[in-house]
């Protein structure tokens, strides 16, 4: 049993050692890519040849729905249409629709380019270039595919119904197609609009939430968003961009078949997967998608996180809500993997098959079995008088003083860059003091101890869900955000 032990001790040490590299390579750059970002100019980018559709899918969204479509159709971009998809809503959201805009009903001839549950009804919002879909109910996946058939955009814009965008988003995520046409997915920050005021439809107030739940996830979203994604994305190993901000080539879109969703028969999709496939993560898997068909095809490709580009989005308040969210995000991962398991570790999709996949797949998927593992091999080792109590006790200082020099360092960086930007920017960070700071300081260093074992609960539902093969997308409800 001692040598038992001590193999597994290795193991773990060899584990964690990777991931805390792993960590700190990712921490490292994005405190590089902060400082070395070129700021240029953009007066001679031409955005009115790059129209968008911007899509927001919705199903039971009376509270935030109107909100988020004014907010839309304010945005600084020269050329964009709204198409908003009621995916057969059990609530009021079409009667929110009717009594706040001015509806005219219109007869559409059916574009069926990707397959979609059927479109009962379509409106168009008298003097505003906003189109509502009445459908029936088919999911997220198959609300997207409804609009993208409908929209007239090169390039496809997904939004959460409960998102709130910042004045100059669309500018600064259409800029890497501009840059580069190998751009296949842009996505911005995420930052957590619990609590924020809106004033004329833009962010005027957003202190620090009270609720320890939601300072957790404020957290959890600087961690993600402003280290981990930002590496990522420079070595090509990006996998996952937010389905409540992300842009597409809308020719890129149709090329692989959309997104995923049950009846989706397009002949893509089934070469490479079969039929009746759906996972209850769309926007992960056709991220992993579009990789796929641009190897298959030889063709380069590029995924861009761009942190200056600001979405407010609603997170759950309550523990149950959040586990059930964390569960979902975790059994769609799995889904995802094994959709595309062809592709781990296969040289024929370069750095997507041989780092960013086996990266999802050890280092996050896997991650909560192996915590778990190790919680056992502390307890074990313990029972057996072999834990080596110095090893320990250096491994919890450790964690605490990484997450102090994390997090302290990196709202600093994000501080100066803010300095330099427009207010907006500035309230996407949360805090406004320095005890702000310092109390989210605690509390990223308190959830080490507290949230980070729930999390594991959650992750560990989602790979039971997935070996269960359950399809629950699990929503929870919306508080919306305060008008003033």
């Amino acid at each position: 049993m001692d040598l038992a032990l001590r193999l597994v001790e290795k193991i773990l040490i060899i584990y964690f050692t990777l991931y805390f590299v792993i960590d700190i390579a990712l921490y490292v750059y994005s405190i590089y890519r902060y400082f070395a970002r070129n700021n240029g100019k953009d007066e001679n980018l031409s955005y009115a040849d790059y129209p968008i559709s911007i899509i927001v899918p919705a199903y039971n969204e009376e509270v935030s729905l109107v909100d988020c479509v004014n907010m839309l159709a304010e945005l600084d971009y020269p050329e964009f249409e709204i198409i908003v998809v009621n995916d057969g809503s059990k609530d009021n959201t079409m009667k929110v629709l009717e009594q706040s805009y001015d509806l005219q009903e219109i007869h559409k001839e059916d574009k069926p380019v990707l397959e979609a549950q059927k479109v009962k009804h379509f409106y168009q919002v008298k003097d505003k270039n906003i189109l509502i879909l009445d459908k029936e109910n088919g999911g997220k996946a198959d609300a997207i595919n409804a609009g993208i058939n409908f929209c007239n955009g090169d390039y496809i814009c997904t939004i959460d119904a409960d998102s709130i965008l910042d004045d100059k988003a669309l500018k600064q995520v259409i800029k890497p197609f501009i840059n580069n046409d190998n751009t296949i997915v842009t996505g911005g920050q995420l930052a957590v609009a619990n609590d924020v005021v809106l004033q004329n439809n833009k962010v005027v107030n957003s202190k620090v939430p009270k609720n320890i739940w939601v300072q957790w996830q404020i957290i959890e979203y600087v961690k993600s968003f402003m280290i981990s994604r930002i590496g990522l994305s420079k070595i090509n190993a990006l996998l996952i961009m937010s389905g409540a901000f992300s842009v597409f080539k809308k020719e890129d879109i149709l090329n692989v078949g959309g997104f995923l969703s049950k009846i989706n028969t397009h002949p893509y999709i089934e070469s490479i997967m079969g039929s009746g496939n759906q996972t209850v993560c769309e926007d992960m898997e056709i991220v992993v998608r579009l990789w796929r068909y641009k190897k298959e095809h030889q063709l380069k490709a590029k995924a861009e996180f761009i942190p200056e580009a600001i979405c407010w989005t609603e997170v759950p308040e309550k523990p149950q809500n959040l586990f059930k969210q964390r569960s979902r995000w975790h059994q769609g991962l799995g889904e995802t993997l094994k959709l595309h398991k062809k592709m781990l570790f296969e040289p024929k999709y370069g750095v997507t098959g041989l780092i960013g996949l086996p990266y999802y797949l050890v280092f996050e998927f896997l991650s909560p079995l192996i915590k778990l593992l190790s919680l056992a091999f502390i307890v074990m080792a313990a029972v057996y008088g072999v834990i080596n109590l110095k090893w320990v006790t250096l491994l919890l200082v450790s964690v605490m003083l990484t997450t102090a020099i994390i997090m302290s360092s990196i709202t600093v960086v994000i501080e100066y860059w803010s300095q330099k930007n427009a207010e907006s920017n500035r309230d996407a960070l949360r805090y406004k003091s320095f005890w702000d700071w310092i109390w989210l300081l605690f509390s990223g260093i308190l959830a080490e101890f507290t949230y980070a074992f729930y999390k594991i609960a959650a992750q560990i539902d989602g790979v039971v869900n997935f070996m269960k093969k359950k399809h629950d997308w699990k929503k929870f409800e919306r508080k919306g955000v305060q008008n003033v």
